[in-house]
């Protein structure tokens, strides 16, 4: 099998990031052993339109320590994922693109089991509509898990001989399904320590962010309190177990998802004191999406402050959203119709903020970069080179973003983005839906129809230029992207 894609000119990027990460490493410490901890941290469902550092949305939730993050390093705005959660996450630990996984769409959950009773204190939960449970992966369709012979990036952090990381894996999965091993998934595919929530929303009897069962390495145990406090606990005491030693973290929340709730008042960043917490009125569900937002984002701010100085100067910290915000609350210039779930601009242009050594202060990226991108970044991130680390069997769709790092002007070398979205295992080359696009021009297929835009001239996908007679370039673009899109999706 051939391998993934690389960037246009390999040779002096490999050279550069050689030296880069040598004079990185012996920076830190004079000798390899302080290679640098990766931080990831997944906020579900919130689109670029949800943070005040993108400018888009009108009046966005305050988010004091994403907007720290973005003036302290990178953020990019042309960053695609997939339309949902699970094939988000699978992308990013693998590298590989939907079609080659066969995660297409939201996994199914496990069945619903018996949780503790809610706290006196805690807030009413509005859960999501039957419809939408079903249209998120919950109802009777059944779709598999990541398949346990996947090659994932905790695999590849443990290839470092000196180098090699501890890794743990906290928070929302949504990876795992029964047959790939459930409640033990994380841990089978690489990863030392896993704590969390194995299924893709918080899923009990109860549906309550409050009351329920959590997994730590394969055990379940029914528990109360609010979930992400709970989370970020978790994470604090993993990290200072970890003393010396280098480290990843793949930290999920499940915040903004459903049930939406009013979060306790002391993670608010703005007044919420209009809303009551024993109902959700249907006139201001986008401000307890708002709400929720403040809460992952005090979370987060916990989180970092907690790091020693020493050891978040020596760690990057990659914020990133897993898909577009929901339609009910997805907010302008994005449509509800062409929010979460669609592979439009909505759906799928996420935010994503990296600090860490050497990374430029307050710049701005406008580079191409895919999930899928996370893996061998984050290798390199550590001091691993993925050329050693990746099997040589192993096809990935992964670009390295580390240069734009320190110049955030500079191109990672991607020519085009890819996303997809289908249901049903693999794909044919004709099934589902996708979208691909280059520096000006994107092609997509949305329920079987074509459509071409110019994100140039129209970001927010509103002229549909295969209604009309294209231009000499236009037609050139479309014939690009829709032969390209052909190559890539009937490659092995």
């Amino acid at each position: 099998m051939k391998r993934g894609p690389k960037i246009a000119d390999p040779s002096p990027y490999k050279i550069w990031c050689a030296t880069a990460v040598s004079s990185l490493l012996l920076g830190l410490s004079g000798n390899v052993a302080a290679a640098p901890n990766v931080l990831l941290i997944i906020g579900d469902d919130m689109g670029v339109e949800t943070l005040a550092s993108y400018g888009l949305g009108e009046n966005p939730p305050t988010t004091a320590a994403l907007d720290e993050l973005a003036r302290e390093g990178v953020r990019f705005t042309n960053v695609w994922s997939q339309p949902s959660c699970s094939p988000t996450r699978a992308t990013a630990i693998t590298g590989r693109y939907g079609f080659r996984t066969g995660i297409g769409m939201a996994l199914t959950d496990g069945p619903p089991v018996p949780a503790p009773d809610k706290p006196a204190w805690a807030s009413f939960e509005r859960p999501r509509p039957a419809a939408a449970r079903v249209r998120a992966g919950v109802g009777p369709v059944t779709r598999p898990g990541l398949p346990p012979e996947e090659f994932t990036l905790p695999m590849a952090l443990k290839r470092g001989d000196d180098l090699a990381h501890a890794t743990a894996a906290i928070g929302k999965w949504h990876l795992a399904d029964i047959p790939v091993g459930w409640t033990e998934h994380p841990n089978r595919v690489g990863f030392d320590h896993y704590s969390g929530l194995i299924g893709g929303s918080i899923r009990t009897t109860r549906d309550s962010y409050f009351a329920w069962n959590k997994v730590v390495n394969g055990e379940v145990s029914g528990t109360t309190g609010y979930t992400p406090a709970d989370k970020v606990d978790d994470a604090i005491r993993w990290i200072d177990e970890q003393g010396d030693n280098p480290w990843f973290l793949w930290f999920a929340f499940n915040l903004p998802h459903v049930p939406l709730h009013l979060p306790p008042a002391e993670m608010w960043q703005s007044d919420y004191s209009h809303l009551d917490p024993q109902s959700v009125p249907e006139e201001l569900t986008g401000d307890y999406f708002s709400a929720m937002i403040e809460a992952m984002d005090t979370q987060i701010g916990r989180l970092l402050a907690s790091l020693d100085p020493e050891v978040r100067d020596n760690t990057y910290v990659i914020f990133i959203g897993d898909n577009g915000s929901p339609g009910t609350w997805v907010a302008e210039p994005f449509r509800p119709e062409r929010a979460k779930g669609t592979v439009y601009q909505g759906g799928i242009n996420v935010p994503m903020i990296v600090t860490g050594p050497r990374v430029a202060r307050g710049g701005v990226s406008e580079a191409l970069v895919n999930t899928t991108d996370l893996f061998v970044t984050i290798m390199e991130m550590g001091g691993i080179d993925p050329e050693e680390a990746i099997p040589d069997e192993v096809t990935h769709d992964s670009v390295s973003f580390l240069p734009v790092l320190s110049d955030p002007d500079a191109s990672t070398g991607r020519k085009w983005i890819y996303a997809d979205y289908f249901d049903g295992g693999f794909p044919g080359v004709a099934d589902g839906d996708y979208a691909m696009r280059g520096d000006r021009y994107k092609l997509l297929r949305y329920r079987d129809t074509e459509e071409l835009y110019d994100l140039e001239r129209d970001p927010y996908e509103y002229d549909n230029l295969l209604t009309g007679e294209l231009s000499v370039e236009e037609e050139a673009a479309y014939r690009t992207l829709r032969e390209q899109i052909q190559e890539l999706r009937s490659s092995e």
